[in-house]
């Protein structure tokens, strides 16, 4: 015969969780927090990384083409050139400069200034191309000063940036890129102008190609003109 006292503690036992399963339980409750995390994390990052890679592909949009409207917008008298200068520590420093210009930009009036594109280094490794304007008749150390400012910075964290500019075409149908450009050498613009780069946050190379407006040809005076003007 079970008394009463005794069934109930049979009941009590019956219903409990043993040791055992109470472990077991919130083992599979850590292992279920712990994946949760990590999902959630690994989402968050994939978030944040092409949020990162939008923002740089806008950031490299929106220099390309201000870059390629300052050379389709460049005057008659308007020239190219590239030098390589030394910037902090001694580092060579790509430097596209556009002399004689106007409104480039986004600025209205320059009062025959040049406007130069400088790959200026940064701490990181990585490079920032920067405008920096350039006034009109400068003494040798102002212009070395001016050439050494840091500018507005346009397009941060490039690698590797590479200016090359096409003067023609060789025999075999093929663009002519050359890796130079001086100042008053030859003629005053190229054709095309290329530049390539690398950028950490885009898996590819990054390659532009710009064309450059050929000078005006010179107007041909004629005879009636030459009669007309003469006494």
């Amino acid at each position: 015969m079970i008394t009463r006292t005794s069934k109930r503690s049979v009941d009590s036992t019956l219903k409990a969780f043993t040791l055992l399963e109470v472990i077991l339980s919130m083992a599979i409750m850590a292992l279920l927090a712990a994946s949760v995390y990590a999902i959630t994390s690994s989402s968050i990052t994939a978030a944040r990384t092409a949020m990162d890679q939008q923002l740089v592909l806008r950031r490299l949009d929106a220099f390309l083409r201000i870059t390629r409207n300052a050379f389709l917008n460049l005057p008659g008298q308007g020239t190219v050139a590239l030098e390589i200068g030394k910037g902090k520590g001694g580092a060579a420093e790509p430097r596209l400069i556009l002399g004689k210009v106007q409104g480039l930009f986004g600025i209205p009036s320059l009062g025959g200034a040049s406007l130069m594109l400088a790959a200026k280094a940064r701490s990181d490794g990585t490079r920032t191309i920067c405008m920096v304007r350039i006034p009109a008749r400068l003494s040798d150390r102002e212009l070395e000063a001016a050439m050494n400012a840091p500018g507005v910075p346009l397009l941060p964290k490039v690698r590797k940036p590479r200016w090359s500019f096409m003067a023609g075409v060789n025999g075999d149908g093929t663009p002519a890129w050359k890796e130079e450009w001086p100042a008053g050498g030859g003629s005053p613009r190229p054709l095309l102008v290329r530049l390539q780069l690398e950028i950490d946050e885009i898996p590819d190379p990054v390659e532009a190609i710009f064309y450059v407006p050929p000078l005006p040809a010179p107007q041909a005076v004629t005879t009636t003109q030459t009669n007309a003007v003469q006494p």
